[in-house]
């Protein structure tokens, strides 16, 4: 299958890195639409932790992926990749926080680091197996360290992105700025809206 940028026009072509990672170095994201109903190619991405993790404590965080098309999901080159942004919403500027990547089913996970300027760490995931439709899978986690440092306590949200799409997929609500904070994007590990907050 041929793939598309998510912010781009039309026949695009995504540039290949060293790494084997077939994305352009920078690529602009549209707004995200109105996300209609699903074709025969959509992810949805959300996450879960546990609801007993306070903000600004140690604790772990899933990133999730549903396919909410009606056709299995997958490409085997360029492939699908997601940015991951950890962003600081309560707390010290400009302070970094340990915070461990790990991967599942197959995906491969990059530490872009950490900009100063934003208080945002970047993770970037690439899928590499198939997800068929309606099936969820995980992408990853992320585990929080403790978040107390001498400046105060540092709390945080994440904020996925959708980078390359299948060709005639539409970027959407659901996969472009996947805020954890809004929208019941971040469930309890019971599935619940209520216990959590999206701040971790």
């Amino acid at each position: 299958m041929s793939i598309i940028s998510s912010g781009s026009a039309r026949g695009l072509r995504v540039a290949a890195v060293a790494s084997g990672l077939a994305l352009a170095g920078s690529l602009g994201v549209a707004g995200p639409a109105a996300h209609a109903a699903p074709g025969d190619h959509d992810l949805a991405v959300s996450y879960s932790v546990s609801s007993l993790k306070a903000e600004g404590a140690a604790g772990l965080v899933a990133i999730n992926l549903k396919n909410v098309g009606s056709q299995r999901y997958f490409a085997e080159y360029p492939i699908i990749g997601f940015d991951v942004k950890v962003v600081t919403v309560k707390g010290p500027e400009g302070v970094d926080r340990v915070i461990t990547p790990s991967s599942a089913n197959g995906a491969h996970v990059r530490d872009l680091g950490f900009d100063t300027a934003t208080s945002t760490r970047t993770f970037r995931y690439t899928l590499a197996n198939p997800i068929n439709a309606k099936q969820k899978a995980y992408l990853g986690t992320l585990s929080f360290g403790d978040g107390l440092t001498s400046e105060g306590r540092l709390v945080q949200k994440i904020v996925t992105t959708q980078l390359t799409h299948l060709e005639g997929e539409t970027p959407g609500a659901n996969d472009q700025n996947v805020d954890s904070t809004q929208n019941g994007n971040t469930v309890s590990d019971f599935g619940s809206t209520k216990t959590v907050t999206g701040r971790f």
